[in-house]
């Protein structure tokens, strides 16, 4: 199994942090190589379908919701595919740890999560 796992604290109430990042118009703010994702229904939970496209892609990726623990975690599995990716908030005194961990069970991961989104998700929240 290949995986990739980052965290980042972020100084705002773990809801907060988990509705922002489970958000669909926020996911393009953040992850800056996606262009647009969009949910099948509103609100989300276990076993929505939801679809996003990458700025250099011509196709799209289609994912459901497999696990959603409001407002701790939610994972989503890509349906073409055994990639995973985790997002789990853990509440602090002061604010909220936020993991994201992503991971393929058979194959490799391409285009890795790096720091660098994460630290635009702490930027894009505490500025709210």
């Amino acid at each position: 199994m290949k995986e990739n796992k980052l965290n980042i604290f972020i100084n705002k109430p773990i809801k907060e942090v988990f509705d922002y990042s489970l958000e669909s118009n926020n996911v393009p703010k953040w992850i800056t190589s996606i262009k647009e994702e969009i949910p099948e229904e509103r609100p989300v939970k276990i076993g929505t379908k939801l679809r996003n496209i990458g700025v250099d892609s011509k196709e799209w990726n289609k994912y459901e919701i497999i696990a959603f623990e409001p407002p701790k975690s939610f994972t989503l599995k890509r349906l073409n595919g055994d990639y995973f990716v985790k997002y789990t908030c853990t509440e602090k005194d002061n604010g909220t740890e936020f993991e994201y961990f992503e991971w393929a069970e058979n194959g490799e991961l391409d285009d890795l999560m790096g720091m660098s989104a994460l630290e635009l998700l702490k930027k894009l929240i505490e500025e709210q």
